[in-house]
């Protein structure tokens, strides 16, 4: 009989310990790891490298005639604080007038009649160098998933403008015709060839020039960006917007 109760007490002492002694421990190598946070598709100390088409087209009432197609690279260096940066740019354009090649009639002598001159090649090669500081603000910093960052800029440059094949000498025969005798004899004019162009905007020029853009992200290295600036050159007449479209890698 006493070994009856002993062993309900022993039973009933157990029972009361595996309900008392609440869940068991688990082992810390059981233990799982958060995941990592996903990676920074605009991140700081980032060295950018960009290659782009150009369009440019100027805007004052003498270089409203005036247009260019090209490309260029961007070198981009943001700081530590990501949201800003300084970016080296270099663009070559050429840059033509509207219509280019002309035929027009011109009076070379007075009394005789007008004679058909060609214009000649009316287009330039220029390059544009600036250099600017720059604002972003990556999106994906408040909407995950959105690697798109907006940025502006404001730098100061210059354009370099080629010669255009100006300053060889021309010479040219033309059969004029005395429009009050009838006579028609063979006059040579000789000179220099001036490129237009080169005339309307003059020697390289300093500018500056400020605009926007939107870079987006497909991975934390490869993005596609778009930009427009306007560029104040010296001298008003001359002022020109340029347009951007490329790609850029990310380091």
């Amino acid at each position: 009989m006493k070994k009856l109760i002993a062993l309900a007490v022993v039973a009933i002492a157990s029972q009361a310990i595996a309900t008392f002694a609440g869940e068991p421990v688990v082992s810390s190598k059981q233990v799982i790891a958060p995941p990592p946070p996903p990676p920074e598709f605009f991140r700081a100390n980032e060295f950018d490298i960009g290659a782009f088409g150009t369009y440019a087209t100027g805007v004052g009432n003498v270089a409203g005639e005036l247009h260019g197609w090209g490309g260029g690279i961007d070198l981009t260096y943001w700081f530590p604080w990501k949201y800003a940066g300084v970016r080296f740019q270099g663009a070559g354009l050429n840059v033509t007038s509207n219509g280019n090649s002309q035929t027009r009639e011109v009076t070379l002598v007075r009394g005789f009649a007008p004679v058909s001159v060609n214009t000649g090649d009316r287009s330039v090669a220029a390059g544009i160098l600036t250099g600017d500081f720059m604002l972003r603000l990556p999106l994906d910093d408040f909407w995950p998933g959105v690697h798109l960052a907006p940025y502006f800029f404001t730098g100061l440059g210059g354009i370099i403008v080629g010669s255009g094949g100006e300053g060889h000498s021309v010479s040219e025969t033309f059969a004029v015709t005395n429009i009050a005798t009838g006579e028609t004899r063979d006059v040579t004019f000789t000179g220099r060839r001036v490129n237009a162009i080169r005339n309307r905007i003059g020697e390289d020029r300093v500018l500056a020039h400020f605009g926007g853009g939107l870079e987006y992200r497909f991975t934390p290295h490869i993005g596609l960006f778009g930009e427009a600036g306007y560029d104040l050159v010296n001298g008003a007449s001359n002022d020109f917007i340029q347009t951007n479209f490329g790609l850029r890698y990310a380091f």
